[in-house]
């Protein structure tokens, strides 16, 4: 059997390079409204390399508590239940402490999920300059 963390990783890093603008436009948006938080995007729902289609608009902005994991890509806000979900398992694994750094609107992290239980997953840190 051989091992596709090495594809994976190249094709979600080569995901955020290639949606980075979208990307970046969509944390910002959200960050303004709902304030800190992290982008996810749901592997098990992505079948396509490009956002441009996803239309990540103001109209599609939903509620904070209404943010889910189960979205295509969402803004999970700090104080949601999935950040504090995701929130865990990033320190189990990364031994990172997502909760107790300082993320600004200058820097976003983006989860990866790659399965139902969100035990796979990797995640990815998104730099906004600032103007």
């Amino acid at each position: 059997m051989t091992d596709n963390s090495g594809v994976n990783k190249r094709k979600n890093k080569n995901f955020v390079i290639n949606n980075r603008s979208i990307l970046k436009q969509y944390a910002l948006k959200n960050y303004e409204i709902f304030g800190q938080g992290i982008i996810v995007v749901n592997l098990l729902l992505l079948d396509s390399k490009n956002l441009d289609e996803f239309h990540l608009s103001d109209d599609d902005l939903i509620d904070a508590e209404e943010q889910t994991v189960h979205q295509l890509i969402s803004y999970i806000p700090q104080l949601n239940f999935w950040f504090k979900m995701i929130s865990l398992k990033i320190k189990k694994k990364y031994q990172i402490d997502i909760q107790a750094e300082d993320h600004s609107h200058n820097k976003f992290l983006i989860v990866f999920i790659k399965d139902p239980s969100i035990e796979n997953f990797s995640i990815y840190s998104l730099k906004i300059e600032s103007s």
